[in-house]
């Protein structure tokens, strides 16, 4: 590897970066690409790359990249990649955006809970009509994946005064969740909760793992957040749910499409809230993804171990 080699970005521009990149590391050259063509065409002098979303299928020839930081906490935009080599190191940005991302699962839980939409049509109408909305306190939070965000999730969940119940794949204990089981506990999650939010990593296992079976463990007065990927949730059968009445609400931020085309019945499913995959952005998302790029490039180029490392076999 160069002593100090250029540092890519794909996915966005690499104009984005620079003033951070001037902040954080002072000298470096900062590069992008105009499009999938020029990186397929340039791959091979890749060294350090920063990501957003790595187009697939060019790694054969990326016989001089050492080292892949992806910008947010999903890697299902690499990984599997059988033709990257072994020996390439990659970390995520997981951490960064547990809050914020909590706090968009607990907006939609209020959205629902409070009955925003009916309040907004009854206010188009100038119509005065008391109506019962439902409370958190009480209700159980359903957790499906309790890593960092979920953690965070569950300690908001918990001032609301909820019951968490969540799965993660090797069950550790959480001081904010009454209980935290195994993958094989989802069925229970879901005939349990009121609300149920998604935030698994999208691996072979996951793929398809909501679907029309699973999703009708859940009560009729429920609601699904899914803030994962679109991949997990069967997205036909949510939305069959919801038109025939089958299912309270449900807040999609990942599509198993996207941009979600202008010409899907998603965007007009009754109590169906699209958002376009911005459940963990703020204005300081991307600052704050360079400085852990910036902090584990400096580990890497001394050999110490890298925040956030990615273990291939498990996609995460």
């Amino acid at each position: 590897m160069s002593e100090f080699p250029v540092l890519h970005v794909v996915g966005l521009p690499a104009a984005l970066f620079q003033e951070p990149a001037a902040r954080e590391l002072p000298g470096r050259e900062l590069r992008g690409f105009d499009d999938e063509a020029d990186f397929a065409a340039r791959v091979g002098e890749v060294e350090i790359l920063f990501a957003l979303k790595p187009p697939r299928g060019h790694w054969a020839r990326a016989e001089r990249l050492r080292f892949v930081q992806i910008m947010g906490a999903g890697v299902d935009a690499l990984l599997p990649a059988p033709d990257l080599s072994p020996d390439v190191r990659i970390a995520n940005g997981r951490g960064i955006s547990g809050g914020v991302m909590a706090e968009h699962a607990l907006a939609w839980m209020l959205h629902f809970a409070r009955r925003v939409p009916r309040n907004v049509e009854q206010q188009a109408r100038r119509e005065w009509r008391m109506y019962a909305p439902a409370a958190l306190e009480g209700a159980t939070c359903g957790i499906l994946g309790m890593g960092a965000i979920g953690e965070a999730l569950a300690m908001r969940a918990k001032a609301f005064g909820m019951r968490v119940l969540a799965t993660q794949r090797t069950p550790k204990p959480c001081p904010y969740a009454d209980e935290v089981l195994a993958s094989e506990g989802t069925e229970r999650v879901l005939a349990e909760s009121d609300y149920v939010v998604v935030i698994l990593p999208l691996t072979p296992e996951t793929r398809g793992s909501l679907d029309a079976a699973m999703l009708s463990k859940l009560r009729p007065e429920a609601v699904l957040v899914n803030m994962a990927r679109g991949g997990i949730v069967d997205e036909a059968a949510l939305a069959t749910m919801l038109r025939e009445g089958r299912l309270r609400g449900a807040s999609l931020d990942v599509f198993d499409e996207e941009p979600l085309p202008a010409s899907s019945a998603l965007w007009d499913v009754p109590n169906l809230v699209v958002t376009p995959h911005v459940a963990g952005f703020t204005r300081d998302y991307l600052p704050e993804s360079f400085a852990i790029f910036a902090d584990n490039l400096r580990r890497f180029e001394r050999g110490e171990p890298l925040v956030n490392e990615i273990d291939r076999d498990r996609g995460y």
